[in-house]
């Protein structure tokens, strides 16, 4: 069982995190990582897919969990104008609730705002590369509409994905965001393909492993969603 420390509580209200970003850059190997991390720490958690992979990913989330044990329930995402209320419904006490979504789109009115509406916390995945960084301009306006009009804003994280530690691409990256402002979590995602790596966990279990950086970023996570109180 992996621990954290120092340990913490999540208010009874829960929390909600989405995870959105440009289709590939792990939001569902993360939440099914998370669920089974979170779940495993005694914290409930479940998940909503509202996510609708593109012809070069592999299977959604709810697919996923009907393959391999991913620790909490997953439901499906109902139309726009109910995600909010399905959001709060399904949180689990003192708990959180994880939210796929599909690739970023800039449209207004779509699955994404109504997502954003309904969440605490937004987790932006992001490959360190320099087209990824202008790419996730679009997220960070949004955001900043919404903010602007005074409609919900959930606070923003960004997690670097598909990095690798070799480079100093994730380091640069890193620090171009924190120096405007934007908090980076420390955890980052290493792009794996071995049979056993985070590339090749699809339709199975996910691998509860101390100290890897799954393990971390689930740690992180929930420390970010308390310090949100």
């Amino acid at each position: 069982m992996t621990t954290l420390t120092p340990p913490v509580e999540i208010p009874e209200e829960g929390r909600r995190i989405a995870f959105v970003g440009k289709g590939g850059t792990g939001k569902s190997t993360i939440i099914a990582h998370m669920l089974k991390h979170w779940n495993d720490v005694g914290v409930d958690a479940s998940a909503m897919d509202a996510d609708d992979p593109g012809d070069d990913e592999k299977g959604s989330l709810l697919n996923w969990s009907d393959e391999a044990d991913l620790g909490g329930p997953i439901y499906p995402a109902p139309n726009r104008a109910k995600v909010r209320e399905r959001l709060i419904a399904y949180t689990p006490k003192g708990g959180v609730m994880a939210v796929d979504t599909g690739a970023w789109v800039k449209r207004a009115g779509n699955m994404h705002f109504a997502v954003l509406s309904g969440v605490d916390l937004v987790v932006l995945t992001l490959p360190p590369t320099p087209m990824e960084l202008e790419r996730a301009g679009s997220v960070l306006a949004a955001l900043d509409h919404l903010e602007e009009v005074g409609a919900h804003s959930p606070r923003l994280v960004i997690a670097l994905t598909l990095t690798n530690p070799s480079a100093k691409a994730a380091d640069e990256t890193d620090k171009d965001l924190t120096d405007a402002g934007f908090k980076v979590l420390r955890t980052r995602i290493p792009r794996s393909d071995a049979q056993d790596g985070y590339g090749q966990a699809y339709g199975k279990e996910p691998r509860l492993v101390p100290g890897s950086p799954m393990a971390l970023l689930s740690e992180e996570l929930l420390r970010e969603a308390v310090a949100l109180a």
